[in-house]
């Protein structure tokens, strides 16, 4: 499959390029009157004839990329670009074609002068005249011109314009109002111009200030859009994340051959999310106090740096319990101003012990605590860190790894050893650490041991790691066991931003190494039998380990031809706007930036289906508060390895994946992308189930800021 980055970038290129051509034949076409008739003339209408020519070629190569990405991606990748923006620049490129080429052509073939100056060729230098001012050879190079601005804009500014339909509405408009007043405008000029003998531009000075007007008037409007869209961007200072945007019926999809519905909407009491708890009462089996506070960090390279901790450690006190055990977590702000929380990152628990400023609960301010209790139903791998300012917490090492043991273990027969591994980049100029450690970690272990090394990936881009040594399994993905793995070797593992992954191995005797790096050997963790240093050689091109073909498959509780209950088609794209009174690049959902992204309506019991369709240059790692989701296929293909249950969905560039799950878990979730700083820029919707309210309230004038 091609690059889908390379070639939606070589076509958004063509909607650049096609836009200048234009321009320029736009410009100089209205100048042909004011030549002689003879060469000046001729060399001018060959020149604008040229890159009119070259225009329309662009045309059809726009048209020859956009077919590759529908043969290489499918109709969801260019709907937007087949309905929206090229038929902005295709018709008036039609029409340029079919009218202003002959006349363009005809102009460019030379006069031929008579011995004298004949009535003829009086007649035939009017009629060149009368030509090179004609709207209908003019009109439509500048409409192609015109069309063509908007199209690039359009894929630039607000690629989802057919989510969008106003918008699109609003750019047609634009380019029949313009291509109108360019026709009266133009009819106006000719009859001023149809007069034999030498014609004359404007004086240097007169065209100056027209331009200066035209610039000034432009500026003028540019600026008061600009200040219209930064105005109007600007989030509340005070809302609830339970009524932003409901799109419920709007986002229903079609697919897999049979109707889709949106469930009917049941009166229920309202159920706030405060009563949506762990148990309240009995002595908890787990208990672990977590305050946070500041903290210089010495990193194991001797580098100093501030960061932000629980208990004072970087990263935070890895937590471990059994499933099944009541877990209390008591946690304390000792001096983090801005007020902190914790999320248990893919742990299921009860709405209200979620840890999401604004939306299940208030941030704990400085001298104030917050418990949380909650049984953990699973067992695997996960991790904490703050959801208040997560993009800025997460970052400065607000952070921790989370371990749930199975209930019922048998005594292992060889040694074991159990390590956890939380990559993160710290910020401060700290780098990439793993547990905190910016050099290389270092472990004798015994050959023969049962080695479980559960990696993750706490920074906010994806890590592609790889093992070294010994042939290993991947026994589990984001805290769901894997139903039997097969033994790999020589693959790079690539986990998504928040993503876990599990992997099993029994320590050969040679060293063992992890880097999470493919060509740097100086970090990372080695595993030797006598505590050496010499690192395995790392290989720079391996292929990536790919969960939807691994391990053996199992009876699955829905699959692609289930009816589901509520189907939501979500569309990631990137463009160039404003978010809270800034001007920056946004990663949109539907075309929309929180608090405009839809709500994902459900009601407990409900399946729900997601369909992920990446048309921007990121990666996404989807992250679903609450509830785990089953992959059902990847870019049409549909799994075929163990079920592949995960909570934190890395979805590429031109990558579509299909997930569903159960709602089984009543509450207000949060369904955000978890590159943190894209969450942060509007990247965030949620997930209701009817019936559920919550107190809280997000905003400016608020303590949560939960991204």
């Amino acid at each position: 499959m091609p690059d889908f980055e390379v070639l939606a970038g070589v076509d958004q290129g063509l909607y650049l390029i096609f836009f200048l051509l234009t321009l320029l034949p736009a410009l100089q076409i209205r100048t042909l009157v004011h030549r002689a008739t003879g060469g000046p003339m001729t060399n001018s209408a060959r020149w604008i004839l040229c890159l009119t020519g070259l225009a329309l070629l662009v045309v059809l190569g726009q048209w020859g990329s956009t077919w590759h990405l529908y043969e290489s991606f499918g109709w969801p990748y260019i709907k937007d670009k087949a309905l929206g923006f090229l038929p902005l620049s295709l018709f008036p490129a039609f029409v340029a074609a079919l009218v202003s080429v002959p006349r363009l052509w005809r102009l460019s073939v030379p006069l031929v002068p008579a011995k004298g100056m004949s009535g003829s060729d009086a007649a035939e230098e009017k009629t060149r005249r009368h030509e090179a001012s004609a709207p209908e050879m003019i009109v439509p190079i500048q409409a192609l011109s015109l069309g063509a601005f908007l199209a690039a804009t359009l894929q630039f500014i607000l690629p989802s314009v057919t989510l969008q339909k106003e918008m699109l509405m609003m750019a047609w408009g634009v380019l029949l109002a313009g291509s109108s007043a360019l026709w009266i405008w133009q009819s106006w000029q000719q009859q001023r111009h149809s007069r034999s003998g030498p014609m004359h531009r404007p004086h240097l000075i007169v065209r100056f200030l027209q331009g200066t007007f035209v610039l000034l008037f432009l500026t003028a409007c540019s600026l008061a859009g600009l200040n219209s869209a930064r105005e109007a961007s600007l989030l509340p200072e005070r809302m609830s994340m339970t009524n932003h945007t409901v799109e419920s019926k709007a986002m229903q999809a079609s697919s897999g051959g049979h109707a889709q519905h949106a469930a009917a909407v049941t009166v229920t009491r309202p159920v706030s999310v405060t009563e949506l708890t762990g148990p309240q009462t009995g002595a908890p089996d787990r208990r672990f106090t977590l305050t946070a506070q500041k903290a210089k960090i010495l990193l194991p390279s001797g580098k100093v740096v501030e960061a932000w901790t629980y208990n004072g450690r970087y990263p935070g006190p890895e937590l471990r319990a059994k499933q099944g055990e009541l877990i209390e977590v008591v946690l304390e702000n000792k001096d983090i101003s801005e007020g902190v929380t914790i999320h248990w990152h893919g742990l299921n628990v009860p709405n209200a012990e979620d840890g999401v400023a604004g939306a299940t609960q208030d941030a704990v301010l400085p001298g104030e605590k917050h418990v949380y209790r909650f049984v953990a139903e699973q067992s695997g791998t996960f991790w904490y860190h703050s959801h208040q300012q997560s993009s800025v917490q997460v970052k400065k090492g607000l952070l921790g790894a989370l371990v749930i043991e199975p209930a019922a273990q048998t005594k292992p027969s060889s040694p074991v050893l159990d390590l956890t591994l939380v990559h993160h980049k710290l910020g401060s100029g700290g780098g990439i650490t793993l547990n905190g450690d910016d050099g290389l970690l270092k472990q004798k272990v015994l050959p023969g041991t049962s080695v479980r090394l559960r990696l993750i990936n706490a920074d906010s881009f994806p890590a592609k790691v790889q093992l070294q040594g010994a042939s290993f399994q991947v026994a589990a993905i984001d805290g769901n066991e894997i139903h039997e793995p097969n033994l790999i070797a020589n693959q790079a593992l690539l986990l998504a931003a928040g993503g876990r992954y599990d992997v099993t191995l029994t320590m050969p005797n040679a060293s063992v190494f992890l880097a999470p790096s493919k060509t740097d050997s100086r970090h990372g963790l080695l595993l030797s039998p006598d505590g050496t240093t010499e690192v395995p050689d790392l290989h720079p091109d391996l292929p990536t380990f790919d969960p939807a073909s691994y391990g053996s498959p199992q009876p699955l509780p829905f699959d692609l031809d289930t009816r589901f209950d509520r189907d939501y088609r979500l569309v990631f794209d990137v463009q160039f706007g404003f978010y809270d009174g800034k001007l920056d690049g946004l990663w949109t959902i539907n075309g929309k930036v929180f608090p405009h992204t839809p709500m994902l309506m459900a009601k407990e019991g409900d399946l729900v289906k997601m369909t992920f369709i990446n048309r921007s240059y990121m990666d996404h790692p989807m992250h679903l508060h609450g509830h785990h989701m089953l992959v059902l296929s990847r870019n049409g293909a549909p799994t075929t390895g163990s079920p592949w249950w995960t909570d934190t969905l890395n979805v590429a560039p031109g990558e579509t994946y299909e997930v569903a799950f159960r709602a089984d878990n009543p509450g207000l979730w949060m369904d955000h992308c978890h590159n943190l700083t894209h969450a942060a820029m509007g990247m965030t919707m949620h997930l209701l189930y009817e019936g559920v309210t919550s107190p809280f309230q997000i905003g400016h004038q608020t303590r949560n800021q939960p991204e």
